[in-house]
């Protein structure tokens, strides 16, 4: 189907940068861009470090609290930049993930300050991916290794997007060009 679109997206502590795509790897078009703010006022960006001084019980609380909100939060922001797009356009989603090496439990995280971090990245990731999939959407992650340098395509992006054209807007085209087709526009 001509049109189909592909959303690109990088997530950071507490907030994410969403492009939208269009066309092919070869010749793709901006759409759309979207930053969105995964975590409401009153919660804690950082819910592993906030419950670090918690009982275990309490910080599992709040660490939950914030993985729902984050992911009602990119929700809200996915459906927002798909508003400005030709109504049923998008078809996936692309996350930019890194490998994490971490503990699998809560009180493991807690141990360490780098696994907090570790952790928190994971977090957004997760809340964006689980959106997108709740949205219908086809969710992927994309490691951030694996994404294609495409510097061309990525400057010719940039002229039509304007600014702000960061890194993280480009690593955010460059997860949506992963969805693309190389030869015709796909469906």
């Amino acid at each position: 189907m001509r049109g189909a679109v592909a959303i690109g997206v990088v997530a950071r502590t507490g907030s994410a940068v969403a492009v939208a795509l269009s066309g092919t790897v070869s010749a793709p078009r901006f759409l759309a861009r979207r930053e969105i703010e995964l975590v409401p006022p009153g919660l804690d960006r950082q819910p592993y470090h906030a419950a670090a001084g918690l009982s275990l019980a309490a910080a599992g609380d709040l660490v939950a609290e914030v993985e729902s909100a984050a992911e009602r939060a990119a929700a809200v922001g996915l459906l927002a930049l798909a508003g400005r797009l030709p109504a049923d356009s998008v078809r996936a989603v692309a996350v930019v993930v890194k490998p994490v090496s971490a503990p699998g439990d809560l009180a493991g995280i807690l141990r360490s300050h780098a696994w907090m971090h570790a952790a928190e990245g994971a977090l957004y990731r997760q809340a964006v991916l689980a959106a997108a999939a709740g949205c219908g959407w086809r969710a992927s992650a994309v490691e951030q290794a694996g994404l294609p340098a495409a510097e061309r395509a990525i400057a010719a992006l940039g002229q039509v997007a304007g600014r702000p054209w960061r890194r993280l807007e480009k690593d955010a085209a460059r997860a949506a060009l992963t969805l693309l087709t190389v030869g015709e526009p796909w469906s």
